[in-house]
């Protein structure tokens, strides 16, 4: 049970699941989604949604080293990735984290943690090649800042004291707040991760006033300490409830901002794993495709005078599983690369959803034990662990959807890398051979576009000094 110290949702001993009805921690998706019904295309749609492109890969860019971390940052800036979401693990960076009682140290100074080192490279690394950071204050809790020091192992993450992650919180955003010793200034922060799970926040059925005692702890520490016009957001929630594993979304938040007070915050975090072609009834879940349900339950927050009106969402953390390399789940690997795409249009087609993410380039390696232990990681990265990629990494670079409307075809696609406006030349196969379909199409400044065309066929597009994307057959 060690593995539980670093109880992280995949790479650090999470929960998954390989589909079917039943949705624990994190249920990655089987299946696609069908044709959805929609009005009428438009050639430049505003406003959108999910003009972020978030990554995350904790091990490639904390735990592996600064030869690791360069090769990644230069591959995520090849795939277009616009934005980090690091982990600032409180345990991977305090001081004695498995002591049970509190070494001797003022929490509250950024110089008197131990492990900042790789966060510090990183950030200048990143900085120096035009990445937006989200700097997320992490689990786990060290075990002396647990109750009783009792948190340690399967008891990770029990009650931690908000007092003492409201100094961590201020630790971390002086360090940087681009005013000290040099190291650049972050401009995004983030509360936490999956409050809502129990691997995250223990005893569950507290874990919403634990974690609004700890907001309220770290939210002003954090604007006290990182300079002025720093972003905060909140929440970081899991996709569904499970009895005894998790809260949904709705009542989680719900609790969460009963007697609050107002939240000076910036935006809601969330991780919008789940099925991909259904929305399970009578459950209490936020997948991608319920997403507007989260939007609802903000609102009801605001109007209650708990939250900002409008408050923007932010997918932080999302991916779908492949088979291979996991014999578990039944997605293939040109369904892994399908479903990428289909998901990000659904997050472009909801304005308030500012970013699409994407965890892990690398898939978590086989671990030995029995099958459920075996599999037990994530194998949702865009690469076969250290090896080559799958189709899902040019899928990503270049996503395409086409979808059969009439007696013709409309067209979403992407071109990731690059910045303003690009051209794509999209292509139709007829007669066993490629054809260009029409003019060079142009992308709005996030790179989007849309088209439609008259003939019903597999299409797919081209892009100068970047490459061809995958063949994306009508749906």
């Amino acid at each position: 049970m060690a593995a539980v110290l670093l109880a992280r949702g995949g790479s650090d001993g999470g929960e998954k699941s390989g589909g079917g009805s039943e949705l624990p921690h994190k249920v990655l998706p089987n299946g696609r989604e069908r044709n959805r019904a929609g009005g009428t295309p438009r050639s430049r749609p505003k406003p959108y949604g999910a003009a972020w492109s978030v990554f995350e890969d904790h091990n490639a860019l904390i735990r592996n080293g600064p030869a690791r971390r360069q090769q990644t940052l230069d591959e995520l800036k090849t795939l277009g990735a616009d934005t980090l979401r690091v982990e600032v693990k409180w345990n991977e960076v305090a001081p004695s984290p498995t002591r049970s009682s509190r070494p001797p140290f003022d929490a509250a100074d950024p110089g008197a943690y131990r492990g900042f080192a790789p966060y510090d490279d990183l950030f200048r690394r990143a900085g120096r090649m035009g990445f937006r950071v989200i700097a997320d204050l992490a689990p786990d809790a060290p075990r002396w800042a647990t109750a009783g020091g009792r948190g340690y192992a399967a008891t990770a993450n029990l009650d931690p004291s908000a007092a003492e992650f409201g100094k961590f919180a201020a630790a971390v955003a002086k360090r940087y707040s681009g005013g000290y010793q040099g190291l650049p200034r972050v401009g995004w922060f983030s509360i936490w991760n999956e409050p809502n799970h129990i691997l995250f926040l223990k005893p569950l059925e507290r874990a919403p006033d634990i974690y609004r005692a700890m907001v309220n702890a770290a939210l002003p520490a954090i604007r006290a300490n990182a300079g002025p016009g720093v972003k905060v957001l909140i929440g970081e929630t899991a996709p569904a409830g499970r009895a005894g594993r998790s809260i949904g979304p709705r009542e989680f938040i719900q609790r969460f901002l009963a007697g609050s007070g107002r939240l000076d915050v910036d935006g809601w975090a969330h991780h919008p794993y789940g099925p991909a072609t259904s929305v399970p009834a009578g459950r209490d879940i936020v997948n991608l495709l319920a997403i507007r349900r989260l939007g609802i339950y903000l609102d009801r927050g605001a109007r209650a005078g708990a939250l900002p009106a409008h408050l923007p969402i932010y997918s932080t953390e999302f991916g779908m599983q492949s088979n291979p390399p996991d014999p578990t789940v039944t997605t293939t690997l040109a369904q892994q690369a399908e479903q990428l795409n289909e998901k990000e249009e659904l997050s472009y087609d909801y304005p308030r959803l500012r970013s699409y993410s994407q965890y892990l380039l690398y898939d978590d390696p086989q671990r030995p034990g029995p099958r459920d232990v075996a599999w037990a990681g994530f194998q949702t990265g865009l690469r076969f662990g250290q090896g080559p990629p799958k189709p899902a990494w040019n899928a990503y670079r270049l996503p395409i959807v086409v979808h059969a409307r009439g007696r013709g075809v409309h067209i979403w696609g992407r071109v990731r890398p690059g910045s303003g406006r690009r051209a794509a030349q999209l292509q139709v196969l007829r007669l066993g051979r490629w054809q260009d379909a029409g003019r060079p199409v142009t992308t709005n400044e996030a790179g989007f576009f849309t088209a439609n065309r008259r003939i019903v066929a597999p299409y797919r597009f081209s892009v100068a000094g970047i490459g061809v994307s995958r063949v994306a057959n009508p749906i």
